[in-house]
């Protein structure tokens, strides 16, 4: 959150079956029994969120989004992928846009892989899971510290940094399959749902590329629904509905449900702290 500007850490989507409501999502194990992409029926979901104290807000679908929202192909892109493992492999890098302009001020640029290939010499496969793997993949290698991939990439001109901005393509193949974090799945289930098409029938995005901030930003939620009485009176001035939790959502204004969906978004986005701007236009 503090890396990217988003104001919850987790997203996922409530998808109807021929059996009921449930909640289909990319979880890590620390937080649910199971880790991976998973779905789970709405009652139970809810006992679990409750019990792990989660903060939950509903972003209802514009109803004429709703309405092109092909739900049949949502269920196939999510039952073609259940049971795969939570997007570790790609958690930075669909954040990591730019060489030099997404991490806080707070850590040069150079210090995640100075201190990664030293806590790799300890814990290689750790950290082979959440950053060696997507470098090697990028260099086409495999099983390459990060220390000999920064050596093999200077020999092609170029820096780990330089890397880590290449697009992570939705689709790729890593050792134990495809990889999506939270809200990289939840992206792809909107693509094969066909809602990013409603303005521009050629919008073709890698979702991969998606983070919780980037999902409530896009143009698809409606701000001016009808909410229960129980929102209402909870939290008056919200344009959602926040169903449980300690703690209010409060998401910024001017972003969430702003941005009209164009092909590639997200793909080459600036994200400094304290204000978080997507430089260039369209990025």
């Amino acid at each position: 959150m503090y890396g990217t500007g988003g104001r919850f850490s987790h997203c996922t989507q409530a998808l109807r079956f021929d059996d009921g409501l449930y909640i289909v999502e990319s979880q890590g194990a620390g937080y649910w029994p199971i880790n991976g992409i998973q779905r789970t029926p709405f009652a139970t979901w809810v006992q679990m969120a409750r019990e792990r104290d989660y903060n939950v807000a509903w972003l209802p679908l514009k109803k004429e989004i709703a309405a092109m929202y092909d739900v049949e192909a949502a269920r196939a892109f999510f039952f073609e992928r259940e049971g795969l493992p939570y997007g570790y492999h790609n958690f930075l890098f669909g954040w990591l846009d730019t060489q030099y302009s997404n991490l806080p001020p707070l850590m040069p640029n150079e210090f995640m892989p100075i201190a990664l290939a030293q806590y790799e010499k300890i814990n290689f496969n750790q950290v082979y899971r959440i950053y060696g793997a997507a470098l090697n993949m990028r260099m086409g290698t495999n099983d390459l510290t990060i220390p000999e991939i920064a050596g093999l990439a200077a020999l092609q001109g170029k820096s780990i940094q330089d890397l880590a901005a290449e697009v992570e393509q939705e689709g790729w193949e890593y050792y134990d399959g495809m990889s999506y974090v939270c809200s990289a799945f939840v992206a792809g289930v909107w693509q094969a749902a066909g809602i990013f098409k409603y303005w521009d029938d050629s919008v073709v995005i890698n979702a991969t590329e998606f983070q919780p901030y980037d999902d409530y930003r896009l143009a698809f939620f409606d701000k001016n629904f009808e909410r229960p009485l129980a929102c209402v009176e909870a939290d008056p001035d919200l344009p959602y509905c926040q169903i449980m939790g300690k703690y209010r959502i409060q998401l910024q204004p001017e972003a969430y449900s702003s941005l009209e969906p164009y092909s590639n978004m997200y793909e080459t986005c600036t994200s400094i702290w304290p204000d978080y701007l997507h430089l260039p236009e369209n990025c």
